[in-house]
């Protein structure tokens, strides 16, 4: 397949070609992309696929369909989303100010989807660049090698406290557990938690504590073997904190620190398997090399891209007006992840 190379900035490069997605799958073009493009999106991180003709989800959806691409359950995530149907969700609908931190999709647990694709439906106006990306390979090698050693073999769970739908008044971006789970039936809950070596303990209010499967910090990825591929730091006070700061949201800011000084325990985190929280210090010398590697960037309307969820991390800046992103997880072959344990 022939391509450009787009410089996304801080050093990550990756392919990109110019391609109507829109027509006949059973062209020349069509098949050798649907032959190469997991090959190239495996070794290269990536593919940006500009001049699509796509229109809606339904032509994304459709498109997806065309590659055979296997969606991954978002059963357990945390980010509020809509599914729009054939597998394509709303990328995220946290409010316009809030910084959603780069990060690999659904590293808090133990089996994480291969491919993640964003659909740009609608840009943000004015050029503002609020894709976010960071190239894992390199924040891998840049990591200091006392923090590699120290977290290397570990693994960390996620512990969050959910609120039923029945009971309203939700935080912004805060899910219920009948949303995270799928269900509204309890029983059903425990069969899905069970299944996923998940703890769940129903609260009084009906409200539920989920303490989520080990899942580790460093990932052996099929090509380019050891990376570090883990949401253990960024589900955490510290990058809450600094993120608030970030986008000047002062408010959370306050409410952050009376809830981490009154009951800390209330607050979702990754704890390390042994139950101990994760050093400040660690998060702060984690957080400090993310924002150093991430890049920012623009998708234009009817692009789409395909990452390897390992090599390349996501996220979403602030940004003022509409915007429209939509997103799809795959695994690879038959919907196994191949990602290897170390």
């Amino acid at each position: 397949m022939k391509y450009e190379t787009v410089d996304f900035g801080k050093g990550l490069t990756l392919p990109c070609i110019q391609l109507d997605l829109t027509g006949s799958t059973d062209t020349p073009a069509r098949r050798e992309f649907k032959a190469q493009i997991y090959h190239l999106v495996d070794t290269k991180g990536g593919l940006l696929i500009r001049n699509t003709g796509i229109k809606d989800t339904r032509q994304y959806g459709e498109f997806l369909a065309s590659i055979e691409f296997s969606h991954h359950s978002y059963v357990g995530g945390t980010n509020p989303r809509t599914e729009m149907g054939s597998g394509v969700y709303t990328a995220t609908e946290l409010p316009p100010p809030i910084t959603i931190h780069s990060h690999q999709e659904m590293s808090y647990l133990d089996t994480i989807p291969d491919y993640v694709s964003f659909y740009c439906e609608l840009p943000p106006n004015n050029g503002q660049k609020t894709n976010l990306f960071v190239d894992m390979r390199k924040f891998t090698a840049n990591l200091p090698n006392e923090l590699k050693s120290r977290y290397r073999g570990r693994r960390a769970r996620l512990q969050r406290t959910l609120k039923s739908s029945e009971h309203g008044a939700f935080s912004q971006g805060e899910k219920s557990w009948q949303e995270a789970l799928g269900t509204g039936d309890q029983q059903e809950a425990a069969l899905i938690a069970q299944e996923r070596g998940w703890e769940l303990t129903w609260k009084d209010d009906d409200s539920l504590v989920i303490l989520q499967e080990p899942a580790r910090f460093f990932r052996t990825h099929l090509i380019h073997g050891e990376l570090w591929c883990t949401q253990a730091m960024l589900i955490n006070p510290v990058t809450y904190r600094r993120d608030a700061v970030r986008d000047g949201r002062l408010a959370d800011v306050e409410k952050l620190d009376q809830v981490r000084a009154k009951v800390p325990d209330t607050i979702n985190q990754m704890f390390l398997e042994n139950g101990n929280s994760i050093p400040d210090t660690d998060v702060e010398c984690w957080y400090d090399l993310m924002l150093e590697m991430e890049t920012h960037f623009a998708l234009e309307q009817g692009e789409v891209i395909i990452l390897d969820n390992m090599l390349v991390a996501h996220g979403r800046g602030a940004f003022e007006g509409p915007r429209e992103m939509f997103a799809a997880l795959g695994n690879r072959d038959s919907g196994e992840s191949t990602m290897g344990a170390n």
